[in-house]
């Protein structure tokens, strides 16, 4: 029933309902003037004729602008208005000229529309032959509602343009929201992946060259290769976790990691000491998160780029910031060819990582011709 209502109300709001008004009107007028028997009296037959130009001007009304329909209904109307005084059935016009001043208020510019409104209630109120309040009701009333009108189809406008913008960005936005989880999903990859295969490459080239005079430590290699595996394989699952949204880790479960992965590191013949200075109570588990992958790949790039080269990681807490601080001589082993591996996004990562916290990261080489990577986050309670 509503849509059959819909549909109705669409075609009378048309030009097609323009039509049938202006032909309802048209045959209104000369049924009740031939019944009357009036087209046979002097004048009568012209006002007649102008009556029915000025119905017809309502299929016009939709024209762009409608001044010219208005226009035309005038020029009509006082041409009709010269001859002997109307009455009804003449008062069917006055609905013609409703519609008509609605449309120039709700189709025309104000200016012009001001114009041509104050024109017309002047020309009707002349050719009524005295001041009628009832010329204003139907002409100023009616296209003040067309402003209205107007105004309110503008807005529509406006809104739904503003909609659409908003649905753009919105898209745009779910669009970039994607993008960075892969990206942030890559570089958990990535630091996993390229620190258990540096630590594995390094172990197997050491127990192949022990394999034939130190069987003993060359199975600790080996058992070294197992464990990085398993480590490997315990933070993706942790990075599944994480991905899953189930809480993560405390920030005491950073900081035995970061004790975990330097033990780790030792074990594979890297010198490296760590340093802690301050309090850990107030670490935040993004903030221990992020200080344990800093210095997971800055032990990988140590690994890769200067292979036997003493390492140095120092971790200060205070003034409500934790500083990290991971330092690593030059090389003074043989290349181990992991150097030429990898997709140069490490520091890249380490960068994006310190951002993401609101901190700072520089990257450098160091006096002594090693490499230092240092930290300052902010987060500390």
């Amino acid at each position: 029933m509503r849509n059959a209502a819909q549909r109705a109300w669409h075609a009378l709001d048309s030009w097609r309902g323009d039509v049938a008004a202006a032909a309802i009107l048209i045959a209104l007028l000369l049924s009740v003037l031939a019944a009357a028997g009036q087209l046979s009296r002097p004048g009568r037959p012209l006002q007649a004729v102008c009556a029915t130009g000025v119905c017809g001007c309502l299929v016009l009304r939709r024209a762009y602008p409608p001044v010219a329909a208005l226009a035309a209904a005038a020029i009509l109307g006082l041409a009709g208005a010269a001859g002997p005084a109307a009455g009804d059935p003449f008062g069917v016009l006055f609905v013609v000229i409703f519609l008509l001043a609605y449309s120039l208020g709700a189709g025309t510019s104000l200016g012009l529309s001001i114009l041509t409104i104050a024109l017309l209630c002047t020309g009707l109120q002349i050719a009524v032959g005295h001041f009628n309040p009832f010329v204003v009701i139907i002409t100023i009333g009616p296209w003040a509602a067309g402003l209205v009108a107007r105004s309110r189809r503008h807005l529509t406008e406006q809104l739904t343009i503003r909609g659409s913008e908003l649905e753009q960005e919105r898209e745009l936005f779910a669009a970039e929201s994607v993008r960075y989880e892969r990206a942030r999903i890559a570089r958990e990859l990535h630091d996993i992946v390229a620190h258990g295969v540096s630590v594995m490459v390094i172990q197997a080239s050491a127990g192949r060259r022990l394999a034939a005079t130190d069987p003993a430590r060359a199975a600790e290699a080996f058992d070294s290769i197992g464990e990085a595996a398993r480590q490997a394989e315990a933070e993706i699952s942790r990075l599944v976790e994480l991905l899953d949204h189930r809480p993560p880790p405390g920030s005491a479960d950073g900081l035995r990691l970061i004790d975990e992965l330097v033990a780790r590191a030792a074990a594979t013949g890297l010198q490296v000491t760590c340093a802690f200075t301050g309090s850990a109570g107030g670490l935040s588990p993004a903030l221990s998160q992020t200080a344990y992958r800093l210095i997971q790949e800055s032990l990988t790039n140590a690994l890769k780029h200067a292979p036997g080269a003493p390492v140095r990681i120092t971790i200060e807490t205070g003034d409500g910031h934790v500083t990290i601080s991971v330092v690593n001589g030059p090389a003074v082993a043989a290349p181990s060819g992991l150097e030429r591996t990898g997709g140069s996004r490490g520091l890249a990562g380490l960068r994006e990582r310190a951002a993401a916290c609101g901190g700072d990261f520089t990257a450098g080489p160091a006096d002594d011709g090693g490499w230092k990577v240092l930290a300052r986050l902010p987060g500390i309670g």
